[in-house]
């Protein structure tokens, strides 16, 4: 599949590929149920300068919202049973099952942040003098309107985040 150059596509990569990163964004999608695509983006949003709103986070939610639940959150499920539970099935048939599952699960997340991408075109800047700060306010709008209580280790992990978004650029 030839996928369209997408700038938050990029900057999800670069931000993703530090150091514990992947652990953060793990304990932070299992504790608030959060789509991890969302979160990114409300970083990438802030390194672009855009500090988000309850309505403007509502919008993003809603443009994405089907198609992680029914596509992307149904592939990992898919996958993660698979993980431990074979179904009667040869091992290593279903090792390489679970390999192109997760192969669809990235090509369903690359298509969620395309769709995401598109809603910055519509916003002026707001703040592009902090980056950092406009990057973690972001994440925690969306980690509290997911309905818990925000807890420490996870704010830092959020300003762990931020500071390699703003080191990622929003470009």
């Amino acid at each position: 599949m030839q996928w369209p150059d997408n700038p938050f596509w990029d900057f999800s990569l670069r931000v993703y590929g530090n150091d514990g990163v992947p652990s953060i964004c793990i304990r932070v999608q299992e504790r608030y149920a959060a789509d991890i695509n969302i979160l990114l983006y409300c970083a990438w949003a802030g390194t672009q300068g855009h500090r988000l709103g309850e309505s403007d986070l509502a919008r993003i939610v809603a443009a994405v919202d089907g198609w992680h639940r029914e596509i992307v959150v149904a592939l990992r499920n898919l996958r993660t049973r698979l993980k431990y539970d074979t179904l009667g099935a040869p091992p290593a048939l279903v090792d390489g099952i679970r390999g192109e599952i997760k192969s669809a699960e990235l090509n369903a997340e690359h298509c969620e942040q395309i769709v995401l991408s598109g809603a910055l075109e519509k916003r002026d800047q707001t703040d592009s003098d902090d980056a950092q700060g406009c990057a973690e306010f972001n994440m925690q709008l969306y980690l509290k309107s997911l309905g818990s209580p925000l807890q420490k280790c996870d704010l830092e992990g959020l300003a762990v985040i931020a500071g390699f978004a703003a080191d990622a650029g929003g470009n």
